[in-house]
C-alpha cells in the first residue's frame, strides 16, 4: 500500500513536470511558428503524437517487463535529460526555420509538414517517454483484474491533478518569475527527483547508489553545458 501511494504521488509530480514542458515548448515555439490556429494545432498534435507512441511502447513493456518500477524511474530520468536538451535545440532552431520559411512559405502543405518536423525534433523523445509512464504505472499499481479500473482511474486522476498544477504554475508563476530556461530546468529537476526516489525503491541499495550517482552527474553535466 505504501509503495502504491509513493508511485501515485510520483506520477502526480510527473504530470506537473509534463505540463510545465508543454507550456514552455508552446511559448517558445509560438515565437517562431506564430500563434495561429495552424501553428498551435501543429504543436499540440506533435505533443499528443509523442504521448500516443509512448503509450504503445509503455503498454508492451508493461506486459513483458519484470521490474516496472525501474522502468518508471528510468523513463523519468530520460524525460529530465531530454527536457534539458530541448533548451539548446530551441535556441538552434531559428536559423533553420528561417531557411524553411524562405523556401516553402509559398507552398502551405510542405511548409506545415516542415513545421511539424521541427516540433518533432523538440518534443518527440521526451513526450514518448511521458506517454510510456502511464501504462507502466497503471500495471504496477494494479493487483487484480477486478480492481483494474479503479487503479487506472487513480493513476489518471493523480497525473491530471499534477498536470493542472504544472500548467498553472508554469504560465502564471514560473515563466513570469524565472524565465523559460529556468522553468525548463525546474521541470527537469522534478523528473530527476522522481527518478531518484523510484530507482532507489526499485533497486537494491548498492546498485541504486551507483545508478543514482551516475544519473546525478549526468544531469549536472548537461545543465552546466547549457
Amino acid at each position: 500500500m505504501k509503495n502504491k501511494t509513493l508511485i501515485l504521488v510520483a506520477f502526480g509530480f510527473s504530470g506537473a513536470a509534463a505540463l510545465i514542458y508543454e507550456v514552455v515548448w508552446t511559448r517558445s515555439l509560438s515565437l517562431l511558428l506564430g500563434s495561429t490556429t495552424y501553428a498551435l494545432s501543429t504543436m499540440l498534435s506533435t505533443f499528443m503524437a509523442g504521448l500516443a507512441l509512448g503509450g504503445l511502447i509503455g503498454g508492451r513493456l508493461a506486459d513483458k517487463g519484470k521490474n516496472l518500477l525501474l522502468f518508471f524511474g528510468l523513463f523519468e530520468m530520460g524525460i529530465g535529460v531530454f527536457g534539458l536538451i530541448t533548451i539548446p535545440l530551441i535556441y538552434a532552431i531559428p536559423p533553420l526555420y528561417l531557411h524553411i520559411y524562405k523556401a516553402f512559405h509559398l507552398s502551405p502543405s510542405l511548409y506545415f509538414i516542415f513545421q511539424f518536423l521541427l516540433c518533432l525534433i523538440i518534443m518527440l523523445i521526451p513526450t514518448t517517454m511521458m506517454g510510456a509512464t502511464f501504462p507502466i504505472v497503471s500495471k504496477k499499481i494494479t493487483t487484480d483484474m477486478e480492481g483494474m479500473g479503479k487503479s487506472v482511474g487513480k493513476a489518471y486522476s493523480f497525473n491530471t491533478v499534477g498536470a493542472i498544477i504544472g500548467s498553472f504554475s508554469a504560465g502564471f508563476v514560473l515563466i513570469p518569475t524565472i524565465g523559460v530556461k529556468m522553468t525548463t530546468i525546474t521541470a527537469a529537476i522534478i523528473n530527476s527527483l522522481i527518478a531518484l526516489v523510484i530507482i532507489v525503491s526499485a533497486l537494491k541499495k548498492s546498485r541504486s547508489v551507483a545508478v543514482v550517482s551516475l544519473m546525478i552527474g549526468f544531469v549536472f553535466a548537461i545543465t552546466a553545458a547549457i
